[in-house]
């Protein structure tokens, strides 16, 4: 037995180690709880919270609770209290779990069971309070026990997800609080205090107390160093960003509201030069920089709630102009901005701007420009004449073959500078073409517009254009017309042009001017007229056929052929003649259309008719140059033919000479096209043109039209006569046909019998006939008219067979 004053002297040891472990660790809550007040930060003030509840549970166990803190509690209040304070330990030490490693959990989705412990955990309120101390202390260690295994767990889990210095402290302060709880329930039950005196409250609290603090350390220093590499990387961030900020090709800007410049890069100092020795514009105001208008802009346009985005044009000292692109906002203290100087973009955009409406050669407007100036003349000329010349160089395209282009571009050069030295203001000249220039003349009479054109002539023809060391003569022919109110920039372009062209077909060198009494210009404008009517009425409208007989001259009681004539009526109802509309429609590109509507006219009216079209030998159509080049025509006319095949064999094409001449090769494609669908093809205007006998043998056609000059007088030209026989000889010894055109009378007929020509068309045998007037005839001999015309053919048909051998020139 120990005496009194061993005991005295370990309740003396007992009390100070309690001390100094109650005072230890009350100086760390309450240096936790300071933390946390300062930094704001839940983490510490858990910690301060959980070393609070540890100390209460630690003295209990220890058997210092009556004297902590000076609390007097006994009995059924400090079992009660006891309870609780186990139930808030558990709640703080789950909570403190969540504040360490939140973000860990979340990642690993482990959130889950900690909340479930959570709601436990405030469920004990209900027993701990409701039941008897026994009952309910033991299903407080209970819930314990489940608790420590289940954050054990969670741990373990994020030890493998989520390993990290700090879990592993935190793990070890798990550790050493379920060492002390499994002691204490041993000891509890009825085991040997040999555990609980290794595991007691004070060594859990002290170990648990520890390691948690380690934990916050390990993650203070985590944060630390995540703050260090944060501060390095928005330290590496500014620097880039202040190496973009000097490099940015574009100037960037901070000023006060009243201008002054606060701060830019370099850039936007390139972009505005200071005296010598100032390297800074910090500090001078945007008006001295710019101008007070783009001042005031940018106070008027920028807001906060919007970005301003214009373009200012800033008037230098030297008098040039700069153009500026500026956006802006405004902020509470100052406006934040960039700014490009644009202006090589603008002045480019005012170089293509130009050359939309001028002629990069010459500077002078082109064509374009030429229409909207002629356009704007017209419309604002009220009673005030306007006339428009055409000027063209005479054989300039023999300098630009000789000398190359080069010289051409310089004579051109030169002519444009003459033009302005004549032509002033509020008259205007333009380049519509290679060597073709026009001149608007506003204001002036036809006299006074000749006179001026007269002395346009002169400069541009009597001086010699230089080039190099070489001197060209080159003349210029002027075609003058008066602008009428109703036309249109290109039909005063044309008619100007047709007044050059007899300008030039006069010999050169002169001036053709058309008021607007000339019948030139008159014929010019009902053209215009016509043609907008054929394109409004084209084709059904506007057009129709006639059929115009060819009389077989050997066997006219058996033959049935005829020509398709095309014909127009105007919009009164007035037949246009042939002359008129045909050379109208080839000049304005409308040929190809009225062949189409030609051709599938007639192979419709032959399929409507059978009887008609078995009784047919051939009926003949024209085709016009552009159509027999048009790769189009040429699809459409085969789609035609396959859809009326049986007419299609009563179908002979009749291609001009000159025009199979020009592309022999796109010709011979076609004829062979059409006759291999059963169609014929005839040469029409046989010797009219460049004739080749060599090229007859090239083209497979069937009938050979002669040409109607050689046929109309050859009774009164012996060469003529002669011509005419050579053709007959040589197409039958080619196995062709012949056809001779303007059989005007009885004696050209008797002498087409005579040379054994096979077939005749003129009026002399019969004028075009509507369509319905032949659907009766068995032969074209029917519809020979003259009886005497009649009587030779129906008579000399025989005649010229016996005497073909003994036929004589008319001298």
């Amino acid at each position: 037995m120990r005496t009194d004053s061993e005991i005295a002297t370990s309740d003396f040891g007992f009390e100070r180690t309690g001390g100094l472990l109650i005072g230890a660790l009350l100086m760390v809550s309450f240096f936790s709880l300071v933390v946390a007040i300062y930094s704001r930060d839940w983490t510490f003030f858990l910690y301060s919270v959980w070393l609070l509840t540890s100390l209460r549970i630690a003295a209990y166990n220890g058997n210092w609770d009556p004297y902590w803190l000076g609390i007097p509690l006994s009995g059924d209040s400090l079992q009660l209290f006891l309870r609780l304070t186990y139930i808030a330990h558990s709640l703080i030490s789950l909570a403190l779990f969540q504040a360490l490693f939140g973000k860990e959990l979340a990642s690993c989705r482990l959130n889950g069971p900690i909340k479930v412990l959570q709601l436990a955990t405030l469920a004990m309120f209900v027993p701990a309070i409701a039941l008897a101390a026994d009952h309910s202390i033991k299903l407080l260690w209970a819930l314990s026990s489940g608790t420590i295994f289940v954050v054990l767990g969670v741990l373990g889990a994020l030890s493998f997800k989520a390993p990290s210095k700090a879990l592993a402290w935190y793990i070890g302060s798990w550790l050493i609080t379920l060492a002390g709880s499994i002691a204490q329930i041993a000891f509890s039950v009825g085991f040997s205090r040999t555990l609980l005196d290794i595991f007691n409250s004070q060594v859990t609290v002290v170990g648990a107390s520890l390691m948690l603090g380690i934990t916050l350390a390990q993650r203070m220093s985590a944060e630390r160093q995540a703050r260090i590499v944060a501060e390095r990387s928005a330290v590496n961030a500014l620097h880039r960003f202040r190496e973009n900020y000097n490099a940015m090709p574009v100037g960037i800007f901070s000023m006060k509201h009243d201008g002054t410049i606060l701060e830019h890069n370099p850039t936007f100092g390139e972009m505005f030069p200071v005296k010598r020795g100032q390297t800074s514009r910090v500090g001078m105001n945007w008006v001295e920089l710019t101008n007070r208008e783009s001042l005031t802009a940018v106070k008027e346009m920028a807001t906060n709630e919007r970005m301003m985005d214009t373009e200012l044009a800033i008037e230098s000292p030297t008098g040039t102009r700069r153009w500026f692109h500026v956006r802006a906002v405004r902020k509470p203290l100052r406006f934040e901005g960039w700014i490009e100087d644009i202006t090589p973009r603008k002045e480019a955009e005012g170089r293509l701007k130009f050359l939309v409406d001028h002629d990069s050669l010459t500077g002078l407007l082109n064509r374009r420009g030429f229409e909207l100036q002629l356009l704007r003349a017209i419309v604002s000329s009220g009673n005030r004449p306007v006339h428009l010349a055409y000027v063209d160089l005479d054989r300039f395209k023999l300098v630009n073959d000789l000398f190359g282009h080069a010289a051409g571009d310089q004579i051109l050069r030169q002519m444009a500078t003459r033009m302005r030295e004549v032509i002033q203001p509020p008259h205007v000249t333009a380049r519509v073409g290679g060597d073709e220039f026009v001149v608007i003349i506003d204001g002036l009479t036809v006299e006074d517009a000749r006179t001026l054109c007269e002395a346009l002539r002169v400069e541009l023809s009597d001086r010699a254009y230089q080039y190099q060391d070489k001197a060209f003569s080159v003349t210029a022919s002027i075609g003058l017309i008066r602008v009428l109110d109703d036309m249109r920039p290109a039909d005063a372009l044309t008619a100007s042009d047709r007044a050059c062209s007899e300008a030039k077909a006069s010999g050169g060198g002169t001036v053709v001017a058309y008021d607007a009494s000339s019948n030139e210009l008159l014929e010019y404008l009902d053209e215009i007229k016509l043609i907008a009517g054929m394109k409004e009425r084209l084709p059904v409208e506007s057009f129709f056929t006639q059929l115009q007989p060819i009389v077989s001259l050997r066997n006219p009681e058996s033959s049935l052929c005829y020509e398709v004539l095309i014909r127009m009526r105007d919009s009164n109802g007035q037949t246009v003649p042939p002359s008129r509309f045909i050379p109208a429609a080839e000049r304005n590109g409308l040929m190809t259309q009225i062949d189409r509507w030609v051709l599938r006219s007639t192979l419709e009216w032959l399929d409507s008719q059978p009887a008609h079209r078995d009784n047919v030998d051939f009926c003949t159509l024209n085709l016009s140059g552009a159509s027999l080049n048009d790769e189009r025509f040429l699809q459409d006319t085969i789609a035609l033919i396959r859809a009326h095949a049986e007419s299609t064999r009563k179908i002979c094409f009749e291609i001009t000479e000159s025009i199979a001449l020009y592309d022999l090769k796109t010709t011979r494609r076609f004829v062979d096209r059409v006759k291999s669908f059963g169609a014929m093809v005839a040469l029409d205007d046989f010797g009219a043109g460049y004739t080749s006998f060599s090229y007859l043998k090239e083209l497979p056609c069937d009938l050979v039209k002669i040409d109607g000059h050689f046929i109309r007088d050859m009774n009164l030209n012996s060469a003529n006569f002669a011509i005419a026989r050579a053709v007959v000889e040589l197409t039958h010894e080619l196995g062709m046909g012949c056809v001779a055109e303007w059989a005007e009378n009885a004696d050209i007929v008797r002498s087409l019998i005579r040379l054994r020509v096979d077939y005749a068309q003129g009026y002399g045998l019969s004028r075009p006939l509507d369509r319905e007037q032949l659907l009766t005839a068995s032969h074209s001999a029917m519809l020979i008219r003259d009886q005497e015309t009649a009587s030779v053919v129906m008579g000399g048909a025989t005649a010229s067979r016996e005497s073909a051998r003994r036929i004589t020139i008319p001298i």
